[in-house]
């Protein structure tokens, strides 16, 4: 009897997910980080939330949408110069700077708009969230914030 119990939470653990990944703007201390959790075995929906960081200035989780099924969560992530980022997630669309990482604000999602510079996507890979990105992405980020930063004096 304890083994078929055994059995049975390790199934029922196995079908939640509580994963996610980062986006390292400069070093670990920046960073942008989409989590995936499914409360419950028995629900096919996960919450996505970001959590912005620049430490040790800011750090703030905001809450972006609900995804079914959980494993299609996909979050497209764009630069746009300055400290603000571009997150579009199916037909939502938000904008976040990490100034103080307080500022999310829901966009109106324009196919036409442009969102910056494309540094890649987190998505389900092999059962796991992660962040794939771009090739040469990251270096066309950093000349882009580069050029924008008032010059030295």
């Amino acid at each position: 009897m304890r083994k078929i119990l055994i059995l049975l939470i390790s199934v029922f653990l196995t079908a939640c997910v509580d994963d996610s990944a980062s986006y390292f703007i400069d070093g670990r201390e920046h960073s942008l980080t989409i989590r995936r959790q499914q409360e419950h075995f028995w629900k096919d929906e996960a919450d996505v939330t970001l959590l912005a960081a620049r430490m040790p200035e800011c750090q703030r989780l905001h809450p972006l949408a609900s995804v079914a099924p959980a494993a299609d969560v996909k979050v497209d992530l764009f630069s746009a110069g300055d400290g603000l980022w571009n997150l579009r997630m199916g037909q939502q669309l938000w904008q976040i700077e990490t100034a103080t990482c307080n500022g999310l604000t829901e966009l109106q999602n324009d196919p036409k708009a442009d969102l910056g510079q494309a540094l890649g996507s987190f998505i389900v890979k092999d059962g796991k969230l992660a962040f794939e990105a771009l090739p040469g992405a990251a270096d066309a980020a950093d000349a882009a914030d580069a050029a924008a930063a008032p010059a030295a004096q």
